[in-house]
């Protein structure tokens, strides 16, 4: 999930192509295995496609809030799975703060944009 964080600064912060900045930071991260960067490319795109209604969800359109939101489903995870895996280790998220942990356990408005 830090990785899909750090592309999706870069796209949003620096308007580089999503193709692209995935492509650079698997460059930059060689030690991240062909499933690994699937599976970030996979949470970047749906990202991508769902930014509105996942911001909608979390209450916050940040980078970390959007993977945050993202991630139950692109992984099959609960959210309780989810508050495990941000721990703050290396390649982690720091822990989840209150309102991201309220996020997760929220549903998506019905009027929330798709």
């Amino acid at each position: 999930m830090k990785a899909a964080v750090e592309v999706l600064d870069e796209i949003f912060v620096h308007h580089r192509p999503a193709a692209q900045a995935l492509a650079d930071w698997g460059k930059a991260h060689r030690f991240a295995g062909s499933g690994d960067r699937a599976a970030i490319g996979n949470l970047v795109f749906d990202v991508l496609r769902r930014r509105l209604s996942l911001a909608a969800r979390m209450g916050d359109d940040s980078t970390r809030a959007l993977v945050l939101a993202a991630a139950p489903e692109a992984f099959a995870m609960t959210a309780e799975e989810v508050a495990a895996a941000a721990d703050g280790s290396e390649y982690a998220l720091a822990p989840l703060t209150p309102s991201e942990r309220a996020g997760l356990e929220r549903e998506v408005p019905e009027d929330a944009p798709a």
